[in-house]
C-alpha cells in the first residue's frame, strides 16, 4: 500500500535524546536558515553572510564556519567570501523526499494531464504536521501566476488541501484564504485501503473564475482524474509498500572524510538513502545502503526522528515531507541562467574572455546569461541581446547541433566558440559559448574548458529538475 508518513508538530522546546547528534542538529539549523533567507529572497539566489547565519542560529562562528565549510565540501552551499547561499546539488536530498513519497512519480504526469485540460494550475498536496506541502505542481504562466513551488507549506486551515485532510472533505473551496483574488478547489485521492493518500487542487483567480463557479466548471475533468488517480494508485507495483529487490550502494559522492565535520556529512547521507523502491527501510538497511557503521546510521536516525524528518514505524523508518524544508522550495524556483552563474563567473575568470548562455530565438539566438571581465577591449553583448543565428558560435550549434561550433562575428574582429549543454533527457537546451577578439585564444583550449564547465551546468541541471521544471531563460 501506498502511504505518505505524517509527523505530529514537535512541542515548542523539544530536549533532544542524548543519542541525537549535535553536530547534524547544528548544520540542519543552518540549512533552515539558508533556506529561509532564499525564500526572502524569492528565489535560490538569496546569500547570506556568515556572520548574520551565527546570529540566526545561535551559534559561534567558528561553528558556523566549519558547518558551511562541510556543506561546501558536500555541495550543498555555495560560499562567496564571507556569504553562503544554497546550492543546486542540494535538491538531491528533496529528490530523495520526493522519489520515496512516490506520490510525484506516480500521479504527477496525471496531474499534468489535468492543468493542460484545464489550463489552470494543479497541484499535488501532502500533510506535514499541521501543515500541507506541495509535492507536485503545474504552473500556467500569466501576468497574475501562482508562485506555489514544490517543497512550499500552507497552513492545514488556511488552504482548500488542509481542508481535505483537516475537516475530511470530499471537496473543498478555497475562497480567496491564502491570498485575496486567489481560489482553488481541492478533492482527496485514496490509496487501495480507502485512506487519504494526497490532495489534488485546481487553482485560479477570481478574473477567470468565482470560488463557487470553479468548483462547477472543472468538476467533471477533476473527477476522472482521481479516478485515474486512484486507479494508478490501485494497480502500481508500489502499492503494497516493497520494493523489487536489493538496492545499490550510495555510499559515492563528496568524500566524507575529507568533510570538516565529519559526523553533519555522514548524518547527511542518511536522507539520500530512501527511493521509490525503498520508502522504508530498516536501520541495517539504512547502513547498507549508505556505507555508514551501524552506530553511525542509528545515531543519525534518531535525530531525524526528534526534529521530524524521519517516522519509525516498529523497525522500519520513512521519510516525512518535512526534509523539503531544507531548500526545496526556493531551489525548485531556480533558472538555468541562475544555476550556471557560478559556474560561468568561474570560466570567465579562468579564460579572462567573455562567456555567456543563449536560447533560440525564431532565426536568432538570444542571450540568457553573459560575465564578462574587465578589460580594456571587451565584448558587450548584454543579457536578452538578440543575435542571427548564422552569425555566432552559439546560434549554428542551437540550429544545427552537433558538440562544438565556431564562428567569426557577430562583428568584424571577433571569434567565438559554443558547446552544448543538455537536460536530462539529453535535448539541447542552451548553448555555452566564449566570444573574444580573433587574435586571443585557441580554440580547442576555450573548447575542451566549455566542455568541462557545460557539464558541471548539466549536472545542477539535472539534479534540480528531477521533479521541477527549470526554466532555460
Amino acid at each position: 500500500m501506498l502511504d505518505v508518513p505524517t509527523v505530529p508538530s514537535p512541542p515548542v522546546t523539544p530536549q533532544p535524546p542524548a543519542e541525537a547528534v549535535a553536530p547534524l542538529m547544528r548544520g540542519l539549523d543552518v540549512l533552515r536558515c539558508l533556506t529561509d533567507a532564499a525564500e526572502h529572497a524569492g528565489d535560490a539566489g538569496g546569500t547570506l553572510a556568515l556572520a548574520e547565519l551565527a546570529r540566526a542560529t545561535g551559534l559561534a562562528r567558528s561553528t558556523v564556519d566549519r558547518i558551511c565549510a562541510t556543506l561546501a565540501h558536500l555541495g550543498f552551499v555555495r560560499l562567496d567570501g564571507r556569504d553562503a547561499a544554497l546550492a543546486p546539488p542540494l535538491m538531491a536530498v528533496a529528490n530523495a523526499c520526493l522519489d520515496a513519497l512516490r506520490v510525484p512519480g506516480l500521479l504527477g504526469p496525471l496531474a499534468d494531464e489535468l492543468a493542460d485540460e484545464l489550463d489552470e494550475s494543479v497541484s499535488l498536496a501532502v500533510p506535514d504536521g499541521a501543515d500541507i506541502r506541495f509535492v507536485h505542481q503545474v504552473l500556467r504562466r500569466r501576468a497574475l501566476s501562482i508562485s506555489f513551488r514544490v517543497g512550499d507549506a500552507l497552513p492545514e486551515g488556511g488552504c482548500a488541501p488542509g481542508l481535505v485532510f483537516r475537516d475530511g472533505l470530499s471537496v473543498a473551496v478555497d475562497d480567496q484564504l491564502v491570498e485575496p483574488g486567489l481560489v482553488a478547489v481541492a478533492v482527496p485521492v485514496r490509496g487501495p485501503d480507502g485512506s487519504v493518500v494526497c490532495a489534488v487542487s485546481v487553482v485560479s483567480h477570481t478574473s477567470r473564475h468565482a470560488a463557487g463557479e470553479l468548483a462547477g466548471a472543472v468538476r467533471g475533468p477533476l473527477e476522472a482524474c482521481v479516478r485515474s488517480m486512484e486507479s494508478v494508485l490501485a494497480t502500481s507495483s508500489y502499492a503494497s509498500g516493497l520494493g523489487p529487490g536489493p538496492r545499490a550502494s550510495n555510499a559515492g559522492g563528496a568524500d566524507i572524510g575529507r568533510a570538516p565535520i565529519e559526523s553533519l556529512a555522514r548524518g547527511l547521507r542518511v536522507l539520500t538513502a530512501f527511493d521509490a523502491a525503498h520508502p522504508a527501510l530498516t536501520l541495517s538497511e539504512v547502513a547498507e545502503a549508505t556505507g555508514l557503521a551501524r552506530a553511525t546510521a542509528r545515531r543519525a536516525l534518531i535525530t531525524y526522528d526528534h526534529l521530524g524528518y524521519v517516522t519509525r514505524d516498529n523497525h522500519t523508518y520513512r521519510l516525512t515531507p518535512r526534509v523539503l524544508a531544507l531548500g526545496c522550495a526556493p531551489l525548485s524556483r531556480t533558472t538555468l541562467p541562475r544555476i550556471a552563474a557560478p559556474h560561468l563567473a568561474a570560466l570567465s575568470k579562468r579564460l579572462g574572455e567573455s562567456v555567456g548562455l543563449s536560447v533560440p530565438d525564431g532565426d536568432r539566438v538570444r542571450c540568457t546569461a553573459r560575465v564578462t571581465p574587465r578589460r580594456v577591449m571587451s565584448v558587450d553583448i548584454g543579457v536578452g541581446s538578440r543575435l542571427p543565428a548564422k552569425d555566432t558560435a552559439a546560434g549554428r550549434l542551437l540550429r544545427d547541433g552537433g558538440e562544438r561550433a565556431v564562428a567569426d562575428g557577430p562583428e568584424a574582429g571577433l571569434r567565438s566558440v559554443a558547446v552544448p549543454v543538455r537536460d536530462r533527457a539529453g535535448v539541447l537546451v542552451s548553448a555555452l559559448d566564449v566570444t573574444a577578439h580573433q587574435g586571443r585564444g585557441d580554440d580547442d583550449t576555450w573548447a575542451r574548458a566549455l566542455r568541462e564547465t557545460a557539464a558541471l551546468i548539466a549536472a545542477d541541471l539535472h539534479v534540480t529538475s528531477r521533479f521541477v521544471s527549470v526554466p532555460v531563460h
